[in-house]
């Protein structure tokens, strides 16, 4: 039994925590899962047994997911995000920041405060590895956030995933941005991004890149390539771990930390 809310049901994250919740709960668990993103009549999210559609910043989205039973939740999965990204952290704007928390961060706080839930997954990634370091942007400070967040006490407990590169809409935007910066390498800051885009084609340089992170996270974690089944794994550790704070996920490897990942001890 139990009763879950999935914020961006739609999403490799949020499809995770789902097949999870159905494997160690069963049929017998109430999924309500929310997306939001071109409307499609009638659509709904595999395995939920309500789908809502909207932005989870609009009090009406939130209206509809309460009128579906009630406002108390065991456990909510907050697996969505959006910000800009391609660009080194540390040269994220105060704008920036503002409007990738407008959906990766800051409905978090908003949802815990207003739904009576027991639980809160959020979700980070190693951010402060390198080659994210030099490309993730506003969404870096978003993950910080989160981070942060998980350790403070609140309304509710709080625990995050905090995973390796898996392909995702970050990942992809990150990879169309550095396909558009290619074709003027000279014009990129980083040396560590200048020098995958030198005299090779983008999509040379892409594929560099991406290899870059995988030795990098290999190297620092232990492991790296984070597939669906991966996060899947990590998702039934969470329910299987006593007190879980950070269960990190790189690779095959999953992990438990409890300190978060912070900005300042890297630039």
């Amino acid at each position: 039994m139990g009763k879950f809310l999935v914020i961006g049901g739609t999403g490799v994250m949020g499809t995770a925590a789902i097949q999870a919740v159905r494997k160690v709960y069963g049929k017998d668990a109430k999924i309500i899962a929310n997306w939001y993103g071109k409307e499609i009549p009638g659509f709904t999210i595999d395995d939920a047994d309500h789908t809502i559609f909207g932005d989870i910043n609009d009090q009406k989205c939130i209206d509809a997911i309460k009128a579906v039973d009630s406002d108390k939740f065991d456990t909510m999965f907050y697996a969505t995000a959006l910000g800009d990204v391609g660009t080194p952290i540390s040269e994220a704007t105060q704008e920036q920041i503002d409007k990738s928390n407008h959906l990766s961060y800051l409905p978090i706080l908003n949802l815990e405060e207003n739904l009576d839930i027991e639980t809160i997954v959020a979700y980070s990634t190693f951010y402060v590895i390198r080659h994210q370091l030099a490309t993730y942007g506003a969404m870096g400070y978003s993950k910080e956030a989160i981070e942060k967040w998980t350790v403070t006490p609140g309304k509710s407990r709080h625990i995050c995933i905090r995973a390796g590169l898996f392909e995702s809409s970050s990942s992809r935007g990150i990879k169309l941005l550095l396909r558009k910066a290619a074709k003027h390498p000279e014009n990129l800051k980083d040396p560590l991004l200048k020098g995958y885009f030198e005299n090779v084609s983008s999509k040379e340089g892409i594929k560099a890149f991406e290899e870059g992170i995988f030795k990098e996270e290999k190297e620092a974690y232990g492991d790296a390539r984070t597939r669906q089944e991966n996060l899947f794994e990590a998702h039934l550790e969470l329910f299987q771990a006593k007190n879980p704070v950070f269960v990190n996920v790189c690779g095959k490897k999953i992990w438990h930390t409890d300190k978060p990942l912070l900005l300042k001890d890297y630039f």
